[in-house]
Order: C-alpha cells, then structure tokens, then sequence
C-alpha cells in the first residue's frame, strides 16, 4: 500500500528545503495516511461533492486524503490573486507556470518547493514528463519548481455540425469561410428542429479560443506569436498582427448578423455552448475534437436520426488553407507549497499514481467507470455512470498523466467502442489527421524572458488591449481603427520595446516543432 513508506508528516521541515526526508523503517507500523491540501479549478460543472464513492475509494486504494477545493476555470485566475495575495496557500496549487509573469514571481519570492530532490527520489514521476521540457519550465537559480499538465501538441478546435440538419435542408457541408456564412445564414432562417420557430442557434462557442483553428485560415497563431506579414525575419504578437485583427473583425460580423449566439462573451458559465449544442439548440459548434462522443451520445438520446459531422479545415477569404493551432505541450500543472507539510507524501502518491496506481488513475473502478470487454478496459460513459463516480467527481482529483498517454489511439478507439460509437472512430480520426497537415504554432520560445514584457508586459495588457479585444467582437462600436488605435498607444508606452527586446533575445526564428 502507498502509505506504508510514512515519514509521519514531518515533510521537508526536518529534512532541510527541497529535501526528501528518510523513509520510516519502523517494522509492523500502521501506514499513515497521506493528507495534503489541493486547489485546482474545474472545467466541467462545479459541482464536486467531497466525501463521494470515489474519493472514498481513492482513499482506500492509496491511502491518501486530499482536501481538494475547486475554482470554475473561467473565474480562476481572478480568484487566485486573491487568495496569494492572502498569502494562505495550500498544499499544492494549480498553476499557470514559469512562463506566466505572476507564478515566475512567486516562484522566485520562495513561495514554492523545488523539487528536484523529489524528482530523482520518484523517477516515475520525473520520466512522466520529456527532459526537454523540464529543461525548458527550469528556473533561472537552476531548480526546477513547477510539475507540468502535459498535452498533445496537436489539438485540433474543428467546427462540429448537425450533419442531418445540413442534409435536411440541403446545405453542403463548408470547405470555405464564405461557405460557412452562406450555410450559417439559411440556418438562421430555417426551422431544422422542426419545432415551427426559427429559433435555432446557428453558430455557438464557449470562449474565442474556440475558434483558434478557424483563426488559421487567416494564418493567425491565436494568442501567439508568429512572424511579421511585413518582415519574416522578425516575430510579433498575434494583438499586433492585422490578419489577427480582420479575423476578429470576422467574428463581429457574425455576431451583428445574429449568426453567432447572442450569449458568447457574455455566459460565463464554462460549458453553456455545449450544452446547447448537446441539448438541440444550435446547429454549430467550435469545439474540442475530443467532445465528438459526448455530442453524438447526447444528441442520439433526444432525436436517434440526430448525426455530427466534423468540417475539413476551413480556407480563407484569399484561399489560404486552415489547418490546426498547436500548443506547447503544457497546460499549466502544479506547484507544492515550500510550507507543505509533507511534500515527500505527496509525491509518493503521484508515484504511486503512475506505477502501482496507474490502472486506477487511468480508468478507475471495474462496473463503476469501466467494464472489461474481451479482456480490454472499456470506459463507461459519463451519464451512464452512478453519480460518485461521474467526471466532476474525479476532474477535481487528477494531477498528472504521462506524456506517453497523451494521444493513444488504441484507448481511444476503446473508448468509441464503450460508447456505442465505435463506427465513428475512422472517421473522426481522419479528421484529426486534416487538421494536423497544417500546423501554426507560436513562434515565441518562452524560456527568453523580455526585461520589459516582465516589467510592463501585465500593465499595457490591461490599459490599452485587453479592453479592445474583450469587446471587439460583441460591440457595435468596435472597428478595425480602434483596435489600431489602441495598438498603436500599446506600442508608444512600451509595446514595441518588448517586440524589439524579443526579436533581439530570440535568435532562433524558425518555426517551431512540438511533435517531432
């Protein structure tokens, strides 16, 4: 059992910071159990209940006992400020990492552990993530701090239809962005639900990020950096970029034309979109690849003719070809407080997590959250589970996955299967493969630090951008001249100096490549 190696709660105190006390010895000791306190925020519905089956039972298998609490991700980071400021930090905090200016501060201010002891004390959890990026998420004083949420480079956010409402009013499915306005406005005018009301959503989406891939038809990095339409020898950010700026003016468009969902940029509830889409309000959705089973399943319960279709990557107004916005490999991930009290119990859960634990962290109780099909684990889908062992009961207790699970087709294919979808799997991984042809990373390397972005960076954001790009899409009064505008007042007070300080640091101006 895991808690069988106790170093009685003493953590790092007695062992000097940074370093994993000795193990107890002390023959037929009962194991104590590993406590330690956990915030995190929560994609899902916040409706984590603490002391459920599964966490009763995580307790039971791994003898350890986490005080999880949960932020909804949209109000996160706003929170979070709070409660460091507070100064009161738990035991382990979900981060944003190095790369953001307010974690790296914290960071150096001594606010967390360094680990690196811990990492060649528990080598699985150290070989969960490539050397390459520990090297990258590594300090300035040399100690690595921060255990990152790895993901697979290659996400693709497609555009996901209702496929049977398309064939019903004989609309082709879009290859074009002018194609997808013409299909979205005979939408708006229709009744495809049959319902005798025009009252169908034709387009809907969670947050701008949504649309990252359909940004790429536009040759735009959503949120990143890519090189200057004006001079390829330099790199600039995507605020600064006008391919950027037309493709929100885009947006607006759809918007003021009522083709959009009226509540984008407004609901802040962090699955409104899908739940309309899910729920046979919408006909269009910009949404994660790795939704297509929930959709299917969900829709199928209230119409079972109801079919998604996923749309090709999208070209764009002048032909350019979409494709997919890749990630760096890291989404955020977890920091432990260097006044943890038990930093080595921790980490011999998230040992444990990832070799004797691994079955249970990757598919959880046999007839609760899997079944076991001709010898193979096959996930129980999420509204068929009993409600202790739903996803919002375990999101809030998942720390880190290794690298290698990342992107496993044969698990995938698995999971199609559980669901009675497996006829899909084929073609929703065709899609995949479309949309990964065309990749448009961020080609600014974060491990260069702008003296200025780190001095300014946060205030310019706040004064002259984020106002402007907040409602450049749902205002009326928005223009392409007030984004430029306000860019230009960005780049006076100190926005062009750290454009310049980045292109000086970074040397290295080739495209990036987070797959190979």
């Amino acid at each position: 059992m895991l808690g069988c190696t106790s170093n009685n709660g003493n953590g790092g105190a007695g062992a000097g910071k940074g370093t994993p006390p000795a193990e107890s010895t002390v023959e037929g000791a009962k194991p104590e159990v590993i406590k330690f306190s956990y915030l995190r925020p929560t994609w899902g519905p916040a409706t984590y209940a603490k002391g459920g089956a599964y966490e009763k039972e995580l307790l039971k298998q791994a003898n350890a006992e986490i005080e999880v609490s949960i932020i909804p991700v949209i109000d996160f980071d706003a929170k979070i400020n709070t409660i460091l400021a507070g100064g009161d930090l738990p035991d382990v905090l979900w981060a944003n990492g190095p790369l953001m200016e307010r974690d790296r501060d914290l960071q150096e201010q001594g606010a967390f552990l360094p680990i690196d002891d811990y990492l060649e004390k528990y080598p699985a959890v150290k070989d969960a993530v490539p050397d390459g990026i520990w090297e990258q998420l590594r300090a300035a004083d040399g100690h690595s701090y921060f255990i990152p949420n790895l993901i697979y480079p290659i996400t693709p956010a497609p555009i996901m239809y209702r496929q049977d409402w398309f064939e019903k009013l004989g609309i082709a499915e879009p290859k074009t962005v002018d194609e997808l306005v013409a299909a979205l406005e005979v939408i708006k005018n229709s009744d495809p639900d049959g319902n005798g009301k025009n009252d169908t959503i034709p387009l809907t989406a969670g947050y701008e990020w949504s649309f990252k891939d359909v940004a790429t038809a536009w040759e735009v990095s959503m949120n990143g950096w890519t090189p200057d339409p004006n001079d390829g020898n330099r790199i600039i950010p995507s605020i600064a970029n006008e391919k950027n700026i037309d493709f929100f003016v885009w947006l607006q468009s759809l918007y003021s034309k009522g083709l959009l969902d009226p509540e984008f940029k407004l609901n802040k509830e962090p699955n409104f979109a899908e739940d309309k889409f899910n729920a046979g309000m919408a006909a269009v959705i910009a949404t994660p690849w790795v939704s297509y089973i929930e959709k299917v399943t969900k829709l199928q319960k209230l119409d079972p003719n109801a079919k998604v279709g996923i749309m090709s990557p999208l070209a764009g107004p002048d032909g350019t070809p979409g494709g997919t916005r890749s990630v760096f490999p890291v989404d955020r991930g977890f920091y432990i407080s260097a006044k943890a009290n038990d930093p080595d119990g921790i980490f011999r859960y998230l040992n444990w997590t990832l070799t004797e634990g691994s079955d249970f962290r990757r598919y959880g109780v046999e007839g609760k959250t899997y079944n076991v099909v001709e010898g193979k684990k096959v996930v129980i889908p999420n509204e068929q589970r009993e409600a202790g062992y739903k996803g919002e009961q375990i999101e809030p207790l998942r720390f880190l996955d290794p690298i290698s699970e990342k992107l496993d087709w044969d698990s995938l294919q698995l999971d199609y299967e559980g669901a009675g979808v497996g006829d899909q799997f084929e073609y929703v991984k065709s899609k995949f493969e479309e949309y990964a042809q065309v990749d448009y990373p961020d080609w600014r390397d974060y491990t260069i630090a702008s003296p200025a972005d780190a001095e300014l960076g946060a205030r310019l954001w706040n004064d002259y951008m984020q106002p402007v790009v907040d409602s450049a899409i749902i205002s009326k009064s928005a223009t392409k001249q007030s984004w430029l505008d306000a860019l230009q007042k960005w780049s006076n007070a100190g926005g062009q100096k750290i454009i310049d300080e980045v292109n000086g640091l970074q040397m290295n101006k080739n495209k990036p490549d987070y797959v190979n």
